[in-house]
């Protein structure tokens, strides 16, 4: 079901802008790290509270940010469920190849990554992106949802600013 442009009003907008967010199952604080402080947290829920205006230049930029149409994100039309797919992922791995963590999670996390850089050869030793399937499997490996994985990988300090 789609929404005609003139029955939106501002508030709809930012209902879209927050709904969208929170379908990624990402925290406000959770945009601006991922984004590499691109979008700020106390902007982006300013859009989703009506206090400050939404540009088209930054509608757009976000719409590409949140990897949906810019009418999904306005709210003009409804995300299909391919449309609410995670962006792909860019992990510091610097300090893994240290030592071997004590924590069985975070050891099983630096195993399958130091698995991947093996695997594709891959040593820069500062970051790795991670493909969808990775991540996948990632979050099963960690027994969390993939959503999930985003908020343990933010807590650990393992997201590298995206570009």
């Amino acid at each position: 079901m789609t929404t005609s442009e003139s029955d939106l009003s501002i508030q709809d907008i930012a209902r879209s802008l927050r709904e969208i967010r929170r379908q990624k199952g990402w925290t406000l604080k959770m945009v601006e790290t991922i984004s590499g402080g691109r979008w700020k947290a106390v902007v982006v829920g300013s859009y989703e509270r009506c206090d400050r205006a939404l540009s088209l230049n930054k509608a757009v930029a976000l719409a590409t940010f949140y990897q949906v149409p810019l009418e999904v994100l306005l709210g003009i039309s409804k995300p299909s469920s391919q449309n609410s797919a995670p962006p792909p992922l860019t992990l510091k791995i610097a300090h893994l190849h240290e030592e071997v963590s004590a924590d069985p999670q975070l050891r099983s996390f630096q195993n399958f990554i130091l698995w991947i850089c093996a695997t594709r050869r891959d040593w820069n030793g500062q970051v790795i992106s991670l493909r969808r399937s990775d991540a996948t499997t990632l979050a099963l490996i960690l027994n969390r949802s993939e959503e999930g994985l985003y908020l343990w990988l933010l807590e650990n300090n393992f997201l590298a600013p995206s570009t």
